[in-house]
């Protein structure tokens, strides 16, 4: 859409998919044991127990799990963190 007195065009549906919560998407892999997953979650995320338990287990009986969600640039920085972990993590918009 363009406004007509400055001529500058504006993408409202990419505004407003950058505005969207962004999800950290924790994928399964036969690697990675379980308790390093949880250790991982817990560090990173400051997660109790029995949440980064039961978020290891959706990955684990799943495939994957939404590990956190927020802004895009944590979402990412996260992402990283999980990578330097070894683990196998994606972002992606919130549905």
């Amino acid at each position: 859409m363009a406004d007509t007195e400055t001529g500058v065009f504006s993408d409202t549906t990419t505004k407003q998919r950058l505005d969207l919560p962004w999800d950290v998407i924790l994928w399964n892999d036969p690697v990675s044991l379980i308790s390093l997953v949880v250790r991982v979650l817990r560090k990173l995320f400051s997660y109790d127990l029995a949440t980064a338990e039961r978020m290891t287990m959706s990955v684990h009986n799943d495939g994957k799990a939404v590990v956190w969600s927020g802004e895009r640039d944590k979402a990412a920085a996260y992402c990283v963190a999980l990578h330097g972990y070894a683990l196998s993590a994606t972002i992606q918009p919130s549905q």
